[in-house]
């Protein structure tokens, strides 16, 4: 498995925020950290234009990122929160994974038409 299970979802025109669980069983966290499995920051960003797609009106594709800082590790079997906003005069995502009242990760990803 390689999607989280998506407990709720709100969406408005520009934005959706997502509540996550990350079960033990997704492929991402196998051999990653083999003590101590944590998702790694290539399926954050893989997660954050999967979801936009599906979600948002958007039709351009990853270009890069300008910012990401990763400040809390994504752990099997939590639960998290995924808000991303789209800027689209800009061109760019932005997206955050939330802990409970803490930020895990967040950043800027530049779109390309």
């Amino acid at each position: 498995m390689m999607q989280p299970q998506v407990l709720s979802k709100q969406r408005q025109a520009d934005s959706v925020t997502l509540e996550l669980r990350l079960p033990a069983t997704l492929l991402w966290f196998k051999g990653h950290f083999p003590e101590q499995p944590i998702l790694p920051g290539v399926a954050q960003l893989n997660w954050v234009m999967t979801f936009a797609r599906e979600e948002l009106p958007l039709a351009a594709h990853f270009a890069g990122f300008d910012v990401i800082k990763f400040q809390q590790p994504l752990l099997p079997e939590q639960q998290v929160t995924l808000s991303i906003q789209w800027l689209q005069d800009k061109n760019k995502l932005l997206f955050s994974y939330q802990v409970g009242e803490f930020q895990a990760s967040s950043g800027k990803i530049n779109l390309c038409p």
